[in-house]
C-alpha cells in the first residue's frame, strides 16, 4: 500500500468516526477496550532464535473475509525471510482471514542466535492484531509478554521506564516509511519531571532500533520516570519491555498524546 492509499484510508476512518459519534444517542458510551484503527499496522519488534520466538495473532474485525500482506524486515530495512511454523520461510506472507476468524503465525525459536527486526501489516480491511514474545532461555522458567500492533502515524507519545533495583527497560521503534528518514527526539524525565537526558536519533527508511536503555543511556540507571518521544515528520511506532532481575519481562505500551 503506498502513502496516498494509506492516507485515503486514514481520512475515511476519521470521517466515519465523526459521523458515527454524531449519530450516537446522548446516553451512549464511546469505544471500550482496545480500539483498532486502520493505522494500527506495525509490529515494532520481532525476535527469533536464541531462545526467543514471536507469535502473531491477526483477527478479522470486518464484515467480510479480510485479505492482508504481512511483510518482515531486518533491522536495516532489508526483507527478512523468517520461518513460520507449519508454513515455511517467507519475507512476505499473503493470506485471507475468513469472516469471524483469526490467524496465528509463530516463529519456531530454534535458531542458535537471536535475530530481531519488525513487521508491517498491509491491508484494506479491518484487521486487529497483537504479538506474544516468548523466551525459553531462563534457567527456571519461560517468560512471555503481549504487545498490540502500533500506529504508524504516532508522532508524540510517552513510554514509562524503570531502571531501579536491577530492573531494565528496553525499547524498540521503527521508521515504517520506504522513501525518507525520520528524526526522533527522546527526552527522559525522572518521576518528579526533571530532565535526565535528551537525545536525537535519525532513522533511515525502514530502519529499526532496539536496545536496553541502561546500556545506551547509563545516566538512567537507578531512575524511573517517562520517555517522551517527539517525531519530526510522520510517525515512529514503538514499544517498551520491562525486565526484572530474574529475567521475566512485561510489555510497556506507548501512551499517545
Amino acid at each position: 500500500m503506498n502513502l496516498t492509499e494509506r492516507y485515503q484510508l486514514i481520512v475515511a476512518a476519521i470521517l466515519f468516526s465523526i459521523v458515527s459519534a454524531t449519530a450516537l444517542p446522548l446516553h451512549a458510551e464511546g469505544p471500550k477496550n482496545v480500539y483498532v484503527s486502520f493505522a494500527d499496522c506495525v509490529l515494532p519488534q520481532v525476535a527469533e532464535g536464541g531462545g526467543w520466538s514471536t507469535r502473531i495473532t491477526l483477527v478479522n474485525m470486518d464484515d467480510a473475509p479480510a485479505t492482508f500482506t504481512l511483510r518482515f524486515y531486518h533491522t536495516d530495512g532489508q526483507p527478512w525471510p523468517i520461518a513460520l511454523k507449519g508454513l515455511g520461510t517467507f519475507s512476505v506472507w499473503t493470506g485471507t482471514i475468513p469472516l469471524g476468524a483469526s490467524l496465528f503465525l509463530e516463529t519456531p525459536g530454534t535458531a542458535s542466535s537471536t535475530t530481531s527486526g519488525w513487521a508491517y501489516l498491509d491491508t484494506y480491511d479491518r484487521i486487529g492484531g497483537m504479538a506474544v514474545f516468548k523466551t525459553t532461555s531462563l534457567p527456571t522458567h519461560d517468560a512471555e509478554a503481549v504487545v498490540p500492533l502500533a500506529n504508524e502515524f504516532d508522532d508524540q507519545f510517552y513510554i514509562p521506564f524503570d531502571n531501579r533495583n536491577g530492573y531494565v527497560t528496553s525499547l524498540a521503534f521503527v521508521n515504517p516509511y520506504e522513501y525518507w528518514s525520520v528524526s526522533v527526539t527522546l527526552e527522559f524525565r525522572d518521576a518528579a519531571g526533571n530532565r535526565v537526558l535528551l537525545d536525537k536519533i535519525t532513522l533511515t527508511a525502514l530502519n529499526h532500533m532496539a536496545f536496553e536503555t541502561t546500556n545506551r543511556y547509563p545516566e538512567t540507571i537507578g531512575k524511573n520516570g517517562v520517555i517522551e518521544f517527539t517525531v519530526g515528520t510522520w510517525g515512529v511506532p514503538a514499544l517498551g519491555l520491562l525486565f526484572n532481575p530474574r529475567g521475566s519481562f512485561t510489555s510497556v505500551h506507548a501512551l499517545s498524546r
